[in-house]
């Protein structure tokens, strides 16, 4: 009965939601999951065990906000990214200049097979996810992605496109390091120097840029768009083209190895194809001669290279450790490109057979669970390419006009080593389309191994840490710019996807968008209130110049309230004005007033016209009061700074608005 005990309360309640403390809550619910905490109701009342799932709105309120700040930080680091690697390339600080090429010239190199990359990317999982689909069904409506799938689909073209596809891919990644990888002692913006050799050094700026824009991005839409995703030449022409790598025959020693697999485990290599007449046999060994010795030539220039110091490996790093780095990288990314074929091929084995298989049984269990299998492949690309591109960098030759080139070749052929063509042909067959063969004749055996467990984990470590959730935020802009639909809509009728969300992933986007908004532009308006006020209180204005800085504060805000007061009174005495007044006259008696003398005769015409004159004179005066004299500086702003908000008076403008 203290009254003094109601006041506590209510200070402990005000306090509570200042949200001083909130954290508080944000803490506990890392702390549940990482424990495993459980209600006492599941061990007393058998009620079901929580998941990593909210229970809750409060969780689900957290968890929206860890989600919000994963897209908001992962794509302030993109931007980053992307504005690190142009500034370099345009300042002349990245391998382009080294090959003599204009800097726009690599940016436009640059962008066209950053774009191709995301297309071919997106287009394997969409030729190979339309194979069931019967091809009448979308003839009408998707003509090119038809031409697409009768030249991939037909005979043995979808594995050839694969093989081809691979060593493309890895050549774009190579162009893209050529055009857009620092050089050594590359720096922008007068970043601290810790900074430039994270982002430049070692071109972390680089492989983000790449991963999102380039593959994850198309990748999610290409996942529910396939026929939109491909229905466009430019997919036909990356399809000729990777069936024309292919048929080059520079890929075909993995063949070699495909045979070898087939006689270790007696069974055929499977085909769609009539048997090969002896003049087409012989014309495919060649191809696999041309294809070993080629392999051999450039694992001969790499290593040699290597270790004589003469690629863009890492200063100080021995020869020796150079190789045993690129062959432990090149085992890694071939378990990962395994991997997925290996899990994909025991996805609908039978789970006692399975269950046999203790270690692959458990990395299966991890893969298969919830959502985690589009985590893992989101977390195995980035895995993948960060990879590629250090591989890259190891066997990217670096000798200059005038040394002493590999082999004492001439100095046209070591630029063509220079260009890092060599190493791409490494990793593709080495580093990627051997593992794909050896997991897809022992995927079990493959998915024993308890290396691939620990990398399943990593993956998903990874993309839980939302390094890469931009991608989830440019996937949902190219949706609304390109108009994609989900197949169901051409294939069974279903209805069209407009710009709305549809589904909770799209939601959060558009929340995460939104708020954004609010939050840079109440940044912005706190700013340029600050901004006027500066100049107001320095005497940096028309009035406050010639009178008392007070007198120009009071006048400036009385004239601003007046200014929203007459604007929104426009609006609604003119919306008040189809009602019965005798409905508000008790409960708004001013209100009452206001629209019985507006809405009298033709007073309503009378008031919008008198009002105009009434607005421009108060931004008239409300600009003597805050405008800034000309060449006014206020906090220490940067001139150009003070150029746009004072000089330009986008601060008046923003605040006035």
């Amino acid at each position: 009965s203290n009254p003094l005990i109601y006041l506590i309360i209510r200070l402990c309640l005000i306090l509570e939601a200042s949200g001083l403390c909130s954290a508080a809550w944000v803490t506990a619910r890392f702390q549940k999951i990482a424990m495993g905490y459980q209600p006492d109701g599941v061990y007393l009342e058998g009620e079901p065990r929580h998941t990593a799932e909210a229970n809750n709105r409060r969780e689900k309120d957290i968890d929206r906000l860890v989600l919000i700040i994963k897209y908001v930080a992962s794509f302030a680091l993109l931007v980053l990214s992307v504005v690190i690697v142009m500034t370099a390339m345009f300042t002349e600080q990245t391998n382009a200049s080294t090959f003599g090429i204009p800097s726009i010239a690599a940016f436009c190199i640059f962008w066209f097979v950053l774009i191709w990359l995301g297309q071919i990317e997106a287009g394997q999982g969409c030729l190979v996810g339309l194979q069931q689909i019967d091809k009448e069904r979308y003839a009408e409506s998707h003509p090119v992605s038809l031409m697409c799938t009768k030249l991939s689909h037909k005979g043995d073209n979808m594995e050839r496109f694969i093989v081809g596809r691979q060593l493309l891919v890895v050549g774009i990644v190579t162009t893209l390091n050529m055009m857009g990888a620092p050089i050594a002692g590359a720096a922008v913006f007068g970043l601290p120097s810790v900074v430039n050799q994270i982002f430049l050094g070692n071109s972390v700026a680089m492989i983000l840029t790449t991963l999102m824009l380039g593959q994850l991005t198309a990748q999610v839409n290409g996942g529910t768009a396939l026929l939109d995703m491909i229905n466009n030449y430019f997919m036909l022409f990356s399809t000729y083209v990777s069936l024309g790598i292919e048929f080059s025959g520079l890929l075909h020693s993995v063949y070699l190895v495909q045979y070898l697999f087939a006689m270790i485990t007696g069974e055929p290599v499977k085909t769609k194809e009539e048997p090969r007449s002896a003049g087409a046999n012989a014309f495919f060994w060649a191809r696999v001669l041309m294809s070993c010795a080629a392999l051999g030539f450039a694992f001969a220039v790499t290593l040699s290279a290597l270790f004589q110091g003469k690629t863009s490996m890492w200063a100080g790093v021995p020869g020796w450790v150079s190789v045993i780095i690129l062959f432990a990288l090149m085992c890694f990314v071939g378990m990962m490109e395994g991997m997925q074929i290996a899990l994909f091929a025991v996805l609908n084995m039978d789970k006692e057979e399975l269950k046999n298989h203790a270690m692959a049984y458990k990395s299966c269990e991890l893969t298969f669970q919830g959502d985690n299998l589009q985590a893992f492949l989101i977390g195995r690309q980035i895995c993948v390419t960060c990879c590629m591109f250090v591989v890259a960098k190891i066997t990217s030759c670096t000798v200059a006009p005038g040394e002493s080139t590999i082999f004492g070749v001439s100095e046209g052929l070591q630029a063509f080593f220079n260009t890092g063509l060599l190493g791409a042909l490494i990793t593709t067959i080495v580093g990627s389309l051997m593992w794909r063969i050896v997991a897809s004749s022992f995927s079990l055996a493959f998915l024993s191994n308890p290396l691939i467990y620990l990398i399943i984990r990593l993956c998903l470590i990874l993309e839980g840490s939302g390094l890469c959730s931009a991608a989830w935020v440019t996937a949902r802009f190219q949706k609304k710019m390109m108009g994609y639909q989900p197949d169901p809509v051409y294939l069974e009728g279903a209805p069209r996807h407009t710009s709305a969300p549809t589904n909770s992933r799209e939601k959060d986007i558009d929340i995460t968008v939104t708020l954004v908004k609010y939050m840079y532009s109440m940044a912005l308006l706190v700013f340029c209130i600050t901004v006027v006020m500066s100049c107001i209180f320095s005497n940096q204005t028309k009035l406050s110049s010639s009178a008392p800085s007070a007198v120009a504060f009071v006048l400036f805000w009385f004239l601003l309230l007046w200014l929203a007061m007459i604007e929104g009174g426009q609006g609604a005495l003119v919306g008040l004005q189809p009602l019965d007044k005798n409905l508000y006259e008790d409960s708004h008696p001013i209100a009452h007033k206001c629209t019985v003398i507006a809405h009298k005769g033709d007073n309503m015409e009378r008031f919008i016209v008198g009002r105009q004159f009434l607005v421009v004179l108060i931004v008239f005066v409300t600009n003597m009061s805050g405008a800034a004299l000309p060449g006014t500086t206020v906090l220490g702003l940067p001139s150009i700074l003070n150029s746009i908000f004072i000089g330009s008076g986008v601060a008046m403008m923003l605040t006035t608005i």
